[in-house]
């Protein structure tokens, strides 16, 4: 007569697989990702353009005539940067009154490129530095966005502090 074991062989089998399997990965070091690079905070001190254009007017470009503009901050010095479009900066892109406006920008220009992503927008009156931030005298809230207020849905204002 047979012997009856109590555990089927797949399980033995299968629990065999699971000691292998996690004494193996114990085994292989674990690799924890390299922290990304620390990129240095700039200022900047200019005006937003159109780079397309001032690549026109510059370097005679060809461009047609109805051209998407390729928003751009050109410094004090001349030097050209492109701007990247993210939640702190979208204001620059939907709000023509900034582009009309002396701007101190401060963020990171990008290594191996002159891509700027700005983290903070001020402008210069006078030669007086001022805040820039959108109000809702409704909510009493403060936003960096000229879109409707998040609370009321109603109209923002853009407001110049001096500091």
């Amino acid at each position: 007569m047979r012997h009856q074991n109590r555990f089927p062989r797949h399980w033995f089998v299968g629990a065999l697989s699971l000691a292998l399997a996690v004494s193996t990965s114990a085994a292989e070091p674990t690799k924890t990702p390299k922290p990304a690079p620390t990129i240095p905070e700039v200022e900047l001190r200019g005006q937003v353009v159109c780079l397309a254009e001032e690549m026109h007017r510059l370097h005679e470009a060809d461009l047609p005539t109805g051209h998407a503009h390729v928003y751009g901050f050109k410094t004090k010095d001349g030097k050209f940067y492109t701007l990247l479009r993210t939640k702190l900066s979208e204001a620059l892109f939907d709000d023509e009154r900034l582009r009309t406006k002396e701007l101190l920008l401060k963020g990171r220009v990008f290594p191996k490129s002159q891509v700027f992503e700005p983290t903070l927008i001020r402008s210069v009156r006078n030669g007086v530095v001022h805040d820039l931030y959108y109000y809702c005298d409704v909510c009493d809230i403060q936003s960096v966005s000229p879109a409707e207020c998040a609370c009321c849905q109603g109209p923002v204002e853009l407001i110049e502090k001096p500091r």
